[in-house]
């Protein structure tokens, strides 16, 4: 595959759950994009988790990789 390249990077700890279904250690996740350098605050629990793994690419890039070259304020 040419022309393509890693712009960022998911991290996820599916953490460690009981037998008795209490978290030893909660699972976590968070993003760095490589592009920006930034990096996501981590997010704590299965459902977040979740939510934020289903969400995290999409939005960072709709929230900070928009352009604007060529707007002019009104």
């Amino acid at each position: 595959m040419t022309g393509s390249r890693i712009v960022g990077a998911l991290f996820i700890d599916m953490g460690q759950q009981l037998k008795n279904l209490t978290w030893a250690r909660p699972p976590r996740a968070r993003y760095e994009c490589l592009t920006c350098q930034y990096r996501s605050p981590e997010a704590v629990g299965a459902e977040a988790v979740a939510r934020f793994v289903a969400t995290i690419r999409a939005d960072h890039y709709a929230s900070r990789h928009t352009t604007t070259e060529g707007a002019q304020a009104a």
